[in-house]
Formats: C-alpha cells, sequence, structure tokens
C-alpha cells in the first residue's frame, strides 16, 4: 500500500515537472518567434526603406533628363529663331543696298542722257565741268556706300565681336555671333570673322565638355551609391539568415552582432545616398 501511494506521489512530480519543461520551452520558442519576427519587421522596414530610395533615385534621375532634355529644345528654339532673323535682317539688307544702287543707277543713266542731249544742243563748258563734279560726286557715294562702309561697319561689329568672345559668361557669346553675323552681311570677305566664330566655338566646346564630365561624374557617384547599397543590403541579409539558423547562443550573439553592424552600415550609407552632392566645377551651372 505504501509502494502504491509512493508510486503515485513521484508520478504526480514527474508530471508536475514534465508541465514545468513544457511551459519553459514554450516561454522560450515563444520569446524567439518574437524575436524572429521583430528581426523580421525590421528587414521588412529596411527592405522597404532601401526601395523607396531607389525609388527617390530613378525619379530625380528622370527629372534630370526630362530637364535636360526640354532646356536643349528650348536652346535650339532660340538658335534656331536668332538664325532666322538673321537670315531676315540680311535679305532686307541686301534689298536696300540693291534699291539703291538702282536708284543711283537710274540718276546716273539720267545725267548722262542729260549730257549727251546738251552736247548735241551744244552747252557750255562749266555747266559740263559742273556735271562732271556731280557724276564724280555720285560715283564716290556708290562706292562709299556699297564698299567702304559696309567693311568699316563690319570692322566696327567684329572689334565688338572680340569683346564679347573674350569674356566667360554664354549670353556674351550670343552677343558675340549676333555682331559676327552682322559682320557677314556687310562684308563677307573680313578675314578676322573666322577667328571669332572659332574662338566663340572653341569656349562652347570646353564648356559642354565640362558639363559631360559633370554629369559623368554624377552619374559614376550614383553607381557607385547603389552598389553600395546593394553590398550592405546582401550583408544585411546574410546577417539576418545567419541569425535565424543559428543553434547556439554563441552563434546568436555573434549572428546578431553581424546584424547590427549590418544595420549601422545601411543607416551610416542612407544619408550619404541621398544628401550632399560635391560642388560644381566653375562654369558648369547645370552641374546639379
Amino acid at each position: 500500500m505504501a509502494e502504491s501511494k509512493e508510486s503515485s506521489v513521484l508520478f504526480s512530480l514527474k508530471e508536475l515537472m514534465n508541465i514545468e519543461e513544457n511551459r519553459i520551452r514554450e516561454e522560450e520558442d515563444a520569446k524567439k518567434r518574437a524575436a524572429d519576427a521583430e528581426v523580421q519587421a525590421k528587414a521588412d522596414a529596411e527592405r522597404r526603406a532601401r526601395e523607396d530610395e531607389e525609388t527617390r533615385l530613378r525619379a530625380e534621375e528622370e527629372r534630370r533628363r526630362s530637364d535636360e532634355m526640354r532646356r536643349k529644345m528650348e536652346e535650339a528654339q532660340i538658335e534656331a529663331a536668332k538664325h532666322a532673323e538673321i537670315e531676315k535682317r540680311k535679305l532686307e539688307e541686301q534689298h536696300r543696298l540693291q534699291m539703291e544702287a538702282l536708284a543711283k543707277q537710274q540718276a546716273h543713266e539720267k545725267e548722262i542722257h542729260v549730257i549727251q542731249s546738251q552736247k548735241r544742243k551744244g552747252v557750255h563748258p562749266g555747266v559740263m565741268a559742273a556735271i562732271g563734279v556731280a557724276l564724280l560726286s555720285a560715283l564716290f557715294a556708290v562706292i562709299f556706300f556699297v564698299a567702304i562702309k559696309p567693311a568699316s561697319d563690319a570692322k566696327e561689329a567684329v572689334k565688338k565681336a572680340q569683346t564679347f568672345a573674350a569674356s566667360d559668361e554664354p549670353g556674351q557669346w550670343d552677343e558675340a555671333d549676333r555682331q559676327l553675323a552682322i559682320a557677314r552681311e556687310k562684308d563677307p570677305t573680313n578675314k578676322d570673322i573666322v577667328a571669332v566664330s572659332d574662338k566663340v566655338k572653341a569656349k562652347r566646346d570646353k564648356k559642354a565638355e565640362a558639363e559631360a564630365a559633370a554629369k559623368k561624374a554624377q552619374d559614376d557617384e550614383l553607381k557607385a551609391v547603389k552598389a553600395k547599397l546593394a553590398k550592405l543590403t546582401q550583408d544585411l541579409d546574410d546577417a539576418q539568415n545567419e541569425l535565424k539558423n543559428a543553434t547556439s547562443d554563441e552563434a546568436k550573439k555573434a549572428a546578431a552582432a553581424k546584424v547590427a553592424a549590418a544595420q549601422a552600415a545601411m543607416a551610416k550609407a542612407g544619408p550619404a545616398a541621398g544628401g550632399a552632392k560635391k560642388p560644381c566645377p566653375p562654369g558648369v551651372p547645370l552641374c546639379n
């Protein structure tokens, strides 16, 4: 009877111990699940943050490209309008010179006709001399307005163009082009036009090269940031997988330390990826 009671007590104690062990195991499992859920939640939040950052970078790149395309189209339209205006003024000036030349030619022919008619009638030598002086004056006026004055105006326009071309402001280069167009219209044979035009073109080419270099540097920096984010993301994923698969306490601590280090690296790289921009080189206003 005593042995039966002792066996019953031992059985009850074992049952209680089993129940307690099960409770402790369930609490540990619950803590582990909670820790895993917290790690997974952090990983999901960080993944969403990375995706949002990549989306923002892509949107900024697309906006920059759209602004660049719109700027080039506006510049092309302005350049076309300038060219059309220059051609219009050139045609108007050519028409005016032709009409002046025609009028002078008609006046000259009229004077010759008067001289010839007076010769037939017999004219005083003084009248003939006066007519000769008038003809010479008319001829000199034609030469002055058709050759001398346009050449002088062309030289003056080239001198102004040289002053504008010496500036580092692109707007001054446009004014230099306008003065060169005037010089070409007045005197296409002026040898200084080509030299000034080449100087303006060289400055524009240098500016375009600087802008291209700045754009390439910005693109390279963006690629480097994306590569760094990808590497940090892979490191974090590896650390989280290592923590998830860890079985011993030491392995869990080591994996948790790796996760913390990877998260710290991600947090440090985040501001650098979307924050400060390098200063632009001189003369490149569209760098950033």
